[in-house]
C-alpha cells in the first residue's frame, strides 16, 4: 500500500501513513516534521499525526484548517506530542502542504514540546 510513484516528501508536506498493521485502522494523516537534508536518503521520516479532535492545547498542538491548501477535510490539529518516525514504505499518499508560516508554528511547538 506504500507509494506507487516516487514523490517528492519535504518538511511541511501532509501525507497519509498507513497503519502499522490491519488492527490499527486506516490510513492516517501526518505532517513530516524532518528536516529535508534527510528526507531523500534516509529509510525513515519523522512525522506528527494528524488529529480532528480541536482540544485547544496551544502550547503544543496546531491548529491547521482545510482552506489552508492543505488537502485536509477538515479542522485538526498537529499532535506534537506524539512525534513518530516511520519506514518510508508506510507512506501511501501526498495529500498537501502546510504553509511556512504554519510550519514555524510547528517548529516552535516541537521546540517547547522537547526542550530545545
Amino acid at each position: 500500500m506504500a507509494l506507487t510513484e516516487p514523490v517528492e516528501i519535504r518538511h511541511g508536506a501532509i501525507v497519509l501513513v498507513a497503519a502499522p498493521d490491519e488492527a490499527s485502522g486506516g490510513p492516517r494523516p501526518c505532517v513530516v516534521v524532518q528536516a529535508d537534508l534527510f528526507n531523500d536518503s534516509h529509510a525513515t521520516v519523522t512525522v506528527c499525526p494528524l488529529t480532528p479532535v480541536v482540544g485547544g492545547e496551544v502550547l503544543f498542538r496546531v491548529a491547521i484548517s482545510p482552506q489552508e491548501h492543505t488537502g485536509l477535510t477538515v479542522e485538526c490539529e498537529v499532535q506534537v506530542d506524539r512525534i513518530t518516525t516511520i519506514r518510508r514504505h508506510r507512506i501511501v499518499k501526498l495529500v498537501g502542504h502546510a504553509s511556512a508560516t504554519r510550519m514555524e508554528q510547528v517548529d516552535q511547538a516541537l521546540r517547547r514540546w522537547l526542550a530545545l
